[in-house]
């Protein structure tokens, strides 16, 4: 089974990724106004119910879930600055509104008096009653349990604690490292890392420009021979975007400060109410009992790895100083290939991108009783970006919409990751809404002469990633704010962490390698 092409206009509603800055502006502008508008008319209830108070509320949320999501996602993968600087000031703008939002008293009285009321709350189904327990926590977790003053001093700290995070998160975006070598300086590359690769002089000088990009970095720690080029790229990698520091460190105290006025002793007990652990004792008692199981382990290993340095260096005739960070990957390699016989040079060879990705959704295809279909000529934010339809596999029954978005390019999104941007849920008239999800990545892109080729790493990660993208898209949900991946940050990993293990079972590799 295969992904299947069509060339006929995509099912359901296709969401439109092309904005401009303006219309990120008003497209944001009007959202914030139309859920005022709502919360205005319940916080005016005079007899609170379940139907006058919650469903408005959710009602909204379900509706403009894939407008904001469009708005603040462009922003990971834009290719125009100023849109991305638009979708950067749409979020902080719609963060900032949100947090007025849950701070605001009058619309908190009335979900409070429909989370009161037992015989309101008896007649509701579970999801239903989970929806109204998750509001009035969500209210009381933002200072409504407050006097006036600490709630106002409250409101502050958050709003610039959320423009702390969306700078942070921007400027590692668009601040990628880069180093430049000499190809004697990059010994122990294969050929294909030089493939289309940019070349600069310097002095007269031939340089191969590496970037801190996956593709880039990770080969360069595994292979090259050279200690000084993996301390030089390692040190270009972990010290990029200085100004993060500051952000960091006020961001650090004012969690802090956020956590203690609402009544809790540090940021993590206030995070993990929230998760199934719920409490940081349970997590750190998780942590001692694996760290006594893996530290015997790790200690062996690391034996090995610091004799193969030592071997080295005495071979060079050097000192030997110390087993560094910027070793770690690269006589890791060393120990799989001299001990187990395996080299990801060789290993990729069997993995290319065209016959992973046709085989991982033949997987999920078998597994899940879906059928992929790929749309042609679908509106999408860059030519790279593929669009893709679900349907239960008999092909009567739509399902959702996937982005692959997969090869690295300048300032989008450095790592990899599922983005949610429209959640399924039941409208207001029974019918459902569809999903939709982007998986976002930076995979080895191919060349003119030389096929992506993905190391066996990669095959694990686009396994994992996609398992996300199924999370969102097979999701049955009533509410949008649990829909797929918005459940429990502890649980979240869970299913993509088992489903990334097809990637380790000999009779699925045989399906693609």
């Amino acid at each position: 089974m295969t992904a299947h092409m069509s060339t006929a206009p995509a099912k359901g509603t296709v969401l439109n990724f092309n904005l401009s800055p303006a219309e990120i502006h008003r497209t944001t502008d009007r959202l914030i106004a139309e859920s005022t508008a709502v919360q205005d008319r319940v916080a005016a209830e005079s007899r609170p119910t379940f139907e006058s108070v919650i469903v408005p509320l959710a009602m909204c949320e379900n509706e403009q879930s894939a407008e904001y999501n469009v708005v603040t996602f462009v922003q990971s993968v834009s290719t125009d600055k100023e849109v991305r600087d638009a979708s950067t000031a749409a979020e902080e703008k719609l963060r900032e509104f949100e947090i007025e939002s849950q701070m605001r008293e009058d619309v908190y009285k009335v979900v409070r008096a429909v989370f009161d009321n037992a015989s309101e709350m008896d007649k509701l189904g579970a999801e239903d009653r989970r929806l109204v327990e998750k509001m009035e926590l969500g209210y009381r977790r933002n200072g409504l349990a407050l006097d006036k003053d600490k709630r106002e001093q409250l409101g502050v700290k958050q709003k610039r604690l959320s423009e702390l995070e969306v700078r942070f998160s921007r400027n590692i975006n668009e601040n990628d490292g880069a180093e430049a070598f000499t190809r004697e300086e990059l010994v122990g590359l294969p050929d294909d890392f030089f493939e289309g690769r940019q070349i600069k002089i310097e002095d007269g000088v031939e340089k191969f420009v590496v970037t801190t990009k996956y593709p880039d970095l990770v080969p360069l720690l595994k292979k090259a021979k050279n200690e000084t080029t993996r301390r030089r790229m390692l040190y270009a990698d972990e010290t990029r975007c200085p100004e993060n520091i500051a952000l960091m460190q006020e961001a650090v105290r004012l969690r802090l400060e956020i956590a203690q006025m609402l009544g809790y002793k540090t940021h993590a007990e206030f995070k993990l109410e929230l998760s199934m652990a719920k409490a940081p004792a349970t997590v750190l008692d998780f942590e001692d009992d694996l760290r006594q199981r893996l530290e015997p382990l790790a200690d062996r290993e690391l034996k090995e790895i610091e004799a193969l340095k030592r071997a080295d260096k005495e071979a060079a005739g050097e000192p030997y100083e110390g087993l560094f960070s910027w070793d770690f990957r690269y006589y890791s390699a060393m120990v799989l290939e001299r001990k187990h016989q395996i080299s990801d040079d060789e290993v990729k060879q069997y993995f290319s991108m065209q016959s992973v990705l046709r085989g991982v959704l033949d997987i999920y295809e078998r597994m899940l009783s879906l059928k992929f279909v790929r749309v042609e000529n679908a509106p999408v934010w860059h030519p790279d970006v593929e669009l893709y339809e679900v349907w239960e596999a008999d092909g009567t029954t739509f399902t959702g919409h996937f982005y692959l978005d997969l090869y690295p390019r300048e300032s989008k999104y450095s790592h990899a990751a599922a983005f949610p941007i429209r959640s399924g849920f039941t409208r207001a008239d029974g019918t459902k809404e569809y999903p939709v999800t982007a998986m976002v990545t930076n995979f080895p892109k191919p060349t003119p002469t030389t096929p992506a080729l993905q190391k066996h790493d990669d095959v694990i990660t686009l396994l994992h990633e996609f398992g996300h993208v199924m999370h969102g898209i097979c999701s049955r949900t009533k509410w949008a704010r649990f829909h797929g991946t918005s459940t429990e940050g502890d649980f979240v990993e869970c299913p993509s962490q088992m489903l990334e293990n097809w990637g380790w079972e000999p009779s699925a590799l045989q399906k693609f390698a």
